[in-house]
């Protein structure tokens, strides 16, 4: 059964996350060694896949004696036991198959980004949900090193979902940031930016970090005012969508403003223009000189394809 109306890209894990099995001193052990048990390889900020785009899943036998920072427990897939591990090195030196003999040329086997995953995917798909897991929890580690509270480097407890600093006993848990992504809208228009640095011709709907001590309506409204110096007069939740870049929760909504005259903050934004739904359909053609639909493994494109469906 669907939990939410709208299903997102890296959204969908289908795992059992396991907790009960984390402090288990056998996770690394014989849950490790079984037969069924499964490694997925990251290197720099890419995961070992299949030309399809789907992960490559290595026993642990094959990878073990690979240069190696950080292994984790993801979790079971049914009753088989799924690990991730991050490689010492980025993917470039992996990629060369001649020095690891991890992937194939003939095959497509190497190291891809997540969006290319996405891509390859070509939508919303469970396994997505596996990458953005992986991939935030180990570049989670790679940045965590030390404890915030005394500078000492912490160890990996959990299975790889806690760092204990033994100096000073702090814990340190996995994190998440708060990201709101808008598609304001006035009457039969909505309004989209080009972010600094972006492509010309390149759009899509604004965005910015929850502040602390601030709902996810608040940080719109502030966002719209900051950025484009609108008031928003309504917010609606739409979808939410993991970004694992590096972990952040994109909370996908409407915002109505009460007009349309804008002041485009240039450090935030190279410019902003209100557009129809005419004129984001023809954007999808070639005939476009403007990109107004982002990827689909975007939220943004969620929320402009809610937009063009309403009546």
């Amino acid at each position: 059964m669907a939990l939410a109306d709208i299903t997102t890209c890296f959204s969908g894990n289908p795992l059992d996350r396991a907790d009960q099995l984390r402090g288990d001193t056998e996770i690394f052990g014989a849950y490790l060694e079984r037969k069924d048990s499964r490694v997925a390889l990251m290197a720099g900020e890419d995961l070992l896949s299949h030309k399809d785009g789907s992960l490559v899943w290595h026993h642990y036998t094959n990878c073990k004696n690979l240069p190696h920072t950080t292994l984790i427990f993801l979790g079971l897939e049914g009753d088989k036991p799924l690990y991730a591990m991050h490689l010492k090195g980025d993917a470039e030196q992996f990629n060369e198959t001649s020095k690891f003999a991890l992937t194939n040329e003939t095959t497509g086997t190497k190291f891809r980004d997540g969006r290319t995953l996405a891509f390859k995917a070509g939508g919303a798909e469970p396994s997505l949900g596996i990458v953005a897991q992986a991939k935030s929890m180990l570049l989670w580690h790679q940045s965590q090193k030390f404890c915030a509270k005394c500078g000492t480097e912490s160890r990996m407890v959990k299975a790889g979902y806690e760092r204990v600093c033994d100096t000073c006993e702090t814990s340190h848990f996995p994190r998440t940031d708060p990201v709101v992504i808008m598609l304001v809208l006035h009457g039969d228009k909505a309004l989209v930016g080009r972010g600094v640095g972006w492509p010309e011709g390149n759009f899509s709907a604004l965005a910015g970090f929850v502040e602390p001590g601030e709902s996810m309506e608040e940080a719109v409204a502030r966002e719209l005012h900051e950025e484009v110096g609108l008031k928003a007069t309504k917010v609606k939740y739409i979808a939410r969508q993991p970004w694992p870049w590096p972990s952040t929760l994109m909370i996908g909504a409407m915002a109505w403003v009460d007009g349309t005259e804008i002041t485009v903050d240039k450090s935030e934004l190279e410019e902003a223009i209100w557009v129809t739904k005419e004129e984001v359909r023809a954007s999808m053609t070639d005939e476009s000189e403007w990109r107004l639909v982002p990827p689909p493994y975007a939220i943004a494109s969620n929320l402009i394809k809610v937009w063009l469906e309403e009546s």
